[in-house]
């Protein structure tokens, strides 16, 4: 069509554009390097005058206080800072449990070398130290424009737990039956990495996310509603998950190893060699486990006045390496450019033993007993490639990046079924499936920022992406089934302050795509709106208000319309009649923060129109099909309390509440009508910090009946524990974590319609308890960074 090619003209066009920007400043940048001048000195501390490593040292400007520049002293104490153009400053040392140093005002004209004679001395302060110390573990959230901020780093879980673990302890998170995390009850949730989407997480991000080590994520930012920056799609938030990046000089790292209870071990690695401007860095994971997935159905059906009762007893194991090797070329202090290529192979096995007792409640008959045994193996292999540049300009604050990401996955899914009659020695039937799953995702990214004055900034980028899935089965040719989506996205946002006033304004333009080899072909172009304003009525008390439009395309899982062999008595059909849907967000919050105490109330509401969600039904058979339908509309709404407290210098808690109104109009294309619910979720999370000898990190949880499209989940509670404990002068950690600890986690769902009554209890292996060992080697450090005015952002080595 012709508007989708004037669409990706346009944005051809501004890609140009900001290449032809970067071009002339990079140019302005050399001319500009032969006119400026260096600044050379010592830092040592003030007891033993021994040279201090890992020192923060900031040039500002005298003229404004602005930050210009910065660097990190080296094993000797010296640190260089070059680059500087003609002016006056001042220079300020900062150093984890020294006193500050800020010197006198000095002049550099033209071009000079500017060598310290007098090595600049720190002092010990314990009382700073302990302060940093305080604020340090008080910090767990912090609130933002359009985001919470949650920092998890230190959590004992981070030592030895995988992501999906940590994630739970974070308010407004969870995870639902089938392990999907969850934001505000929904698994409609874009997952990011490093503020990207990332070919790593695949069709099923949850699945990949437990299989991540936690004490590779640095911090969690939850959005709960999107600006324009980020991709459309996606409909109750965005869980953003900021991993840690080490370009120390050197070589350094960690290795870990895990034990868990039954039979459950892993291991990982990673390192990094910074020699000059190259840091080469890499890692290896290692999982081996074995877990249960057992279940219990009962179903009446009206019509045929049958009791269908089944229990399942399912392991599943699950084995996997992953390898990632990369490259950091730090060309100047404006340009880097990163490559890197991840390789996942994994083998994963469903062992099951079904019973099926089927009983006519209107005859005297005996039941009809079955049996079927089921293995069901996948073996996978992926690789993902990654490559990005960045370039900062000497206009503070502006800044070109560029991202591309292929990943290309390729699985071999095999079956083999058995049905048994009366006994289990009665061998009745046996069948068997074998089917090949192809996927290629590309994506291609840029996004520039350009600073007006010193509190606005525009940003504006543009983002391609193409996914292309393919199912073969290689018995039967006619159930091959393929899925193609295009994406196209192009968005603007201004962000400013006016006084105590903050805001965001965005729009994002995307057109995309979808074709199936099934008779299924769609096509969508919007603008999705995002405001974001903030008030500040003091440093101590804020207000929010943030409103986005989201969309939800179908994706494979829902179009396919081949089921699998399983478990027949439950199974699982795509739908080719169904379309995308949109939700609008609206969010109100205040926060207020006093001196040992911070909390946050915040009201919501998401509002649904056309929802694709999935319901059952009953078949010719009597078997249960889930499958999925566009719903006339849903309501979500919430009431929202947190608060993050310090008790004491070693206790501190965070705490979270939410009363929800939820409401579901099928519509009148269903056996089932209208319904709604209020319920109730909270979860407190304690830090006990007992110095020199251990963390101690528990988490509970409670979540009251919870309304589904034909019924509703039972209420749920459990209790998580987690401890850790430096060993080894530090360089060690010892962490043991206990998740459900009263085996108590069991979801329990009631589903109805004018048809059926369906009861399933899913008895997912959750009570799991592991023993961890990290070890760290090469220059492990802490760096005291400097906290601009008005702003809770903190500079990072990267930005200096």
């Amino acid at each position: 069509m012709n508007f989708k090619f004037n669409y990706v003209l346009g944005a051809f066009i501004l890609i140009i554009g900001c290449f032809f920007t970067s071009s002339t400043a990079f140019a302005n940048y050399q001319s500009e390097k032969l006119q400026t001048s260096i600044i050379q000195g010592k830092i040592i501390e003030s007891q033993h005058k021994k040279p201090l490593e890992f020192a923060t040292i900031s040039v500002y400007s005298v003229k404004d206080s602005s930050f210009i520049k910065g660097a990190i002293s080296n094993k000797k104490g010296v640190f260089v800072i070059n680059q500087l153009k003609a002016g006056e400053y001042f220079l300020k040392v900062e150093y984890i449990g020294f006193n500050s140093f800020v010197g006198e005002n000095f002049t550099l004209n033209g071009v000079e070398k500017r060598v310290l004679q007098t090595p600049i001395v720190l002092s010990v302060d314990t009382e700073a130290l302990s302060e940093v110390t305080v604020q340090g573990q008080r910090e767990f959230a912090r609130v933002e424009l359009n985001k919470t901020v949650y920092n998890i780093s230190k959590s004992p879980l981070a030592d030895g737990g995988t992501v999906t673990e940590v994630l739970t302890t974070i308010p407004k998170l969870s995870v639902n039956a089938n392990g999907d995390v969850q934001f505000r009850g929904s698994s409609n949730v874009k997952i990011l990495i490093d503020g990207k989407i990332s070919g790593l997480l695949g069709m099923n991000p949850s699945e990949v996310l437990s299989t991540l080590s936690a004490s590779d994520v640095d911090r969690v930012e939850l959005i709960s509603t999107s600006s324009a920056k980020y991709d459309a799609s996606g409909s109750s938030g965005i869980v953003n998950i900021i991993m840690k990046r080490n370009r120390t000089k050197g070589f350094n790292g960690s290795t870990s190893a895990t034990i868990g209870t039954k039979d459950k071990k892993s291991g990982s690695f990673s390192a990094n060699m910074r020699t000059g401007k190259v840091n080469f860095f890499g890692a290896y994971n290692y999982k081996a486990d074995w877990a249960n997935r057992d279940y219990h159905v009962e179903r009446l059906i009206y019509k045929q006045n049958t009791l269908m009762t089944e229990n399942a007893d399912v392991d599943f194991g699950n084995r996997y390496h992953v390898g990632k090797l990369g490259m950091d070329y730090l060309i100047n202090n404006n340009n880097t450019f990163t490559i890197s290529a991840t390789y996942r192979d994994i083998l994963q096995n469903w062992n099951g033993t079904y019973d099926y007792v089927n009983q006519d409640l209107l005859s005297s008959a005996i039941p009809n007993l079955s049996y079927r045994t089921s293995a069901v193996d996948l073996d996978l292999q992926s690789w993902v490639y990654n490559a990005s540049y960045i370039h900062k300009f000497t206009k503070k604050g502006q800044s070109l990046s560029l991202d591309f990401a292929h990943t290309d996955n390729r699985a071999d899914n095999s079956g083999d079924y058995y049905w048994f009659d009366g006994s289990p020695e009665n061998k009745s039937n046996s069948t068997s499936d074998f089917y090949k799953t192809a996927r290629k995702e590309t994506l291609s990214q840029i996004d520039y920022v350009h600073p007006f004055g010193d509190n606005g900034k525009f940003e504006t980028g543009y983002l391609y992406r193409s996914n292309e899935i393919d199912y073969e089965d290689q018995y039967d040719l006619s159930t091959a089934f393929n899925y193609k989506e295009n994406i196209h996205g192009l968005y603007a946002m201004y962000t400013g302050i006016a006084g105590k006033f903050e805001y965001e304004l965005g729009v994002r333009a995307e057109y995309s795509d979808i074709e199936t080899n099934s008779d299924f072909q769609d096509d969508y172009f919007d603008l999705f709106p995002s405001v974001h304003l903030s008030y500040a009525f003091s440093d101590k008390k804020q207000f929010q208000l943030a409103y986005d439009r989201m969309i939800y395309r179908p994706n494979s899982g829902m179009l396919n319309p081949f089921q699998n062999l399983r478990d027949p008595e439950n199974q699982r059909l795509g739908s080719q009649s169904i379309n995308a849907y949109y939700n609008d967000n609206i969010e109100m919050s205040m926060a207020f923060d006093r001196d040992k105490i911070s909390y946050k109330t915040t009201l919501y509401f998401n509002y649904y129109n056309k929802l694709i969600n999935q319901y059952r039904s009953i078949n010719d058979e009597g078997q249960a099909v889930v499958s999925y339908g566009n719903f006339e509309s849903k309501l979500f709404s919430a009431l929202e309390f947190e608060t993050s407290t310090k008790l004491n210098d070693w206790w501190s808690l965070n705490a979270y509440v939410a009363g929800i109104y939820e409401e579901i109009d099928p519509g009148d294309n269903f056996n089932f009508g209208f319904s709604n619910m209020w319920e109730l979720e909270g979860k407190i999370t304690s830090m006990m910090n007992f110095k020199k000898l251990f963390k101690l990190q528990t988490s509970f949880r409670y979540q009251s009946e919870i309304l589904t499209a034909q019924g509703k989940y039972q209420n749920l509670y459990y209790l998580d524990l987690g401890m850790s404990r430096r060993v080894l002068k530090g360089k060690g950690v010892i962490s043991f974590t206990a998740n459900d600890i009263f085996n108590t986690f069991r979801f329990k769902v009631h589903s109805s319609d004018s048809e059926f009554y369906n009861k399933e209890i899913l008895y997912r292996e959750t009570q799991i308890a592991k023993l961890s060992f990290r070890y760290y080697f090469g220059k492990r450090y802490g760096i005291l960074r400097a906290k601009p005015k008005k702003s809770g952002m903190r500079h990072s080595e990267m930005d200096i």
